[in-house]
């Protein structure tokens, strides 16, 4: 018998949902479609009765996301359903899969931890079900091969909470796999032109959930739209609660165009809708994730501090705060990450035979164990208080009237001030520190632990900061104003100078560190110098290209 572990499934689904008569016949849809795509036959399957079960929060979180979650009997995809919303830039929404399971499991962790950002410790139960008999036309080319089908549902609503019962037909036209593009708009154009002429009406609803509760929620029109309160503790992924209840005000009137309260509005929001991502990418281990979880936090924090004085001060101050915390407790993550791909690089790089195998799979393994202590710290703080008053402090934020004094200002010109303001201040960091790596009798060797490291190093750090402030500021602004990015580069090359110097020495320290404790095993430590040699050399010559970088910005 196979115990194989359960495993998630996805699709990406492109669809048109149409409103129709109960009277009204699927027409023929033989000959539809262009020289591209055409559909040559169709083929109908016999009806089937489908049950679901949709979950959200009391208020309805999920759905005020455009996102749906629910647990299906009958049909061919039987199962648990998650659907998110599209991402930037595509037309399909993200459906993920997981087996059905017994009737009385609760909403499976593999499927929850993808909307956590949204739920924020909430318990969700069941809000509606639906009873559907569905009956499938398959469109399929000359070939056979499927191209879409055309699903004629009957259903049947009922909520659990009030009771209330609502019937509707509805037609839902999806492309198959692999069909999607130019092409597969086209081939929709073209159904839903023969379907409209049949009697169909383009849907009044999101979805069947949105339909069956009766109405669409306010929040239901945008894809960020966050939770509304927080309630009590206790959800089904036993993360906590938000220790605060959200008292965010209702939507604001939208700021004037190209207001700086409408800039940095959208800036923010944006910013929110990545963290919003991230968080389940970083759930998931997705690579790279904890670094765009760190990267997106700063980004946000350098936003609100660049252009101080637009948004909302008390909610800003705490969307700052929040930020700082979260890059804290994200940097062990990060570093054991970076320095456990440094130790392999430079142990591929070294003389045949001067580092011995020992000495790689010791370090190797004390950094594995970092990582995965920081790693486990890093979602534990994705299901803490800190976290989720972050979350609500942002939604909070851009749904608030911008209440600074700068909120009307035109958002060219306190563009233009406060980016001034960061060259100066990026500037005056960068020679300082260029003075301070000028007077290291070595840079690399001195920054590792000689004389004048801790000042040394203070002041690359203060450079690194700023300067990374300024990139950032520079690529936001860039996005409104079309200029700044040969500054953002020439920035951007400081900064990956000086990113490298601190890499570079963060791995001599490990190395440092992990031959101690192999000294005093009596294991030979030749190669743990080698590692530290190439790295201080790495360390030196960052240094050197920092220097070349900051004369050209």
């Amino acid at each position: 018998m196979s115990h194989a572990a359960p495993r998630r499934t996805e699709q990406t689904e492109i669809e048109r949902k149409y409103d129709v008569h109960e009277s009204a016949a699927v027409p023929d849809l033989a000959g539809v479609g262009g020289p591209d795509l055409a559909v040559a036959t169709v083929e109908r399957d016999d009806a089937v009765e489908l049950a679901a079960t949709y979950w959200d929060t009391v208020d309805h979180t999920l759905l005020g996301a455009r996102t749906t979650l629910r647990r299906r009997e009958g049909g061919s995809d039987a199962g648990w359903h998650l659907k998110l919303p599209p991402s930037a830039g595509t037309a399909g929404r993200r459906e993920v899969h997981w087996p059905l399971g017994e009737p009385d499991e609760t909403v499976p962790e593999a499927l929850r931890r993808l909307v956590e950002a949204r739920l924020r410790g909430r318990p969700v139960h069941p809000v509606l079900r639906l009873g559907t008999t569905r009956t499938v036309t398959r469109l399929l080319d000359g070939s056979g091969r499927a191209l879409a089908e055309v699903a004629d549902d009957v259903v049947r609503a009922s909520n659990p909470d009030s009771a209330s019962l609502r019937t509707w037909r509805e037609w839902e036209v999806e492309l198959a796999p692999g069909v999607d593009g130019a092409e597969g708009e086209r081939l929709l154009d073209a159904v839903a032109d023969r379907l409209e002429a049949a009697g169909a009406s383009v849907s009044s609803s999101k979805s069947k959930l949105a339909r069956g509760l009766g109405a669409e929620p306010a929040g239901a029109a945008g894809p960020a739209a966050g939770p509304s309160a927080a309630s009590s503790s206790g959800g089904g992924s036993g993360g906590a609660a938000s220790s605060t209840p959200s008292t965010a005000p209702g939507p604001a009137a939208p700021p004037k165009k190209k207001s700086a309260a409408a800039f940095v509005t959208s800036t923010v929001a944006g910013l929110r809708d990545e963290l919003l991502t991230v968080d389940a990418a970083v759930r998931d281990d997705e690579p790279g994730a904890v670094h765009r979880l760190r990267s997106t936090a700063r980004r946000l924090r350098a936003v609100l501090t660049v252009w101080d004085g637009v948004l909302d001060p008390r909610l800003a101050g705490a969307v700052v705060a929040g930020a700082a915390h979260v890059g804290h407790a994200s940097r062990a993550a990060r570093d054991a990450e970076v320095t456990r791909g440094r130790v392999a690089t430079r142990a591929s790089s070294a003389p045949t035979g001067f580092v011995a195998v020992q000495a790689t799979g010791r370090l190797e393994a004390r950094l594995d164990e970092r990582l995965h202590e920081a790693t486990g710290d890093v979602r534990r703080m994705l299901d803490s208080h800190a976290w989720f008053d972050l979350l609500d402090a942002v939604d909070a934020l851009v749904a608030a009237p911008a209440t600074g004094p700068h909120a009307a200002d035109p958002a060219s010109e306190l563009s233009a001030t406060r980016l001034r303001a960061e060259r100066k201040r990026a500037t005056r960091a960068v020679r300082a520190a260029f003075a301070a790596a000028d007077a290291s009798v070595d840079g690399g060797a001195s920054a590792a632990g000689g004389a004048g490291a801790d000042d040394v190093s203070s002041d690359l750090r203060h450079a690194r900061t700023a300067v990374r402030r300024l990139r950032q500021a520079l690529e936001v602004d860039h996005g409104r104003s079309g200029s700044g990015r040969r500054q953002a580069r020439r920035a951007e090359a400081v900064q990956d100078a000086l990113g490298e110097h601190r890499d570079a020495l963060a791995a001599v320290r490990t190395v440092r560190e992990v031959a101690t404790l192999a000294h005093r095993l009596g294991e030979d430590t030749f190669g743990y110098g080698v590692l530290a040699a190439l790295e201080v050399e790495r360390a030196g010559e960052a240094l050197r290209r920092f220097e070349r970088a900051a004369r050209r910005l």
